[in-house]
């Protein structure tokens, strides 16, 4: 299963916070295929499927179940830079 420090949770939570607007409840990020052989974060609502992590009460990153296989034993953090990072 992935891990997702609490670094990275409050990351994508205050990533979250800047987002405004109604049309934008209940959505969080979510892993979507970017392209072929690339993984990206899209805001959208996680679905009934999805391994959804929290932070604060609120949904910060859904992870779709056909994905869940390839992040077995990873974890999400955030490297110097302050970008995130997937180990």
């Amino acid at each position: 299963m992935l891990e997702l420090t609490e670094t990275a949770k409050d990351r994508l939570h205050k990533s979250l916070a800047k987002v405004e607007g109604p049309e934008h409840d209940g959505m969080c990020f979510r892993v979507v295929p970017k392209d072929q052989k690339h993984l990206t974060l899209k805001l959208a609502k996680p679905a009934t499927s999805d391994m959804v992590f929290t932070h604060e009460g609120d949904d910060v990153l859904a992870l779709p179940k056909a994905l869940q296989p390839f992040f077995e034993n990873k974890s999400l953090d955030i490297d110097d830079d302050g970008q995130l990072m997937l180990s």
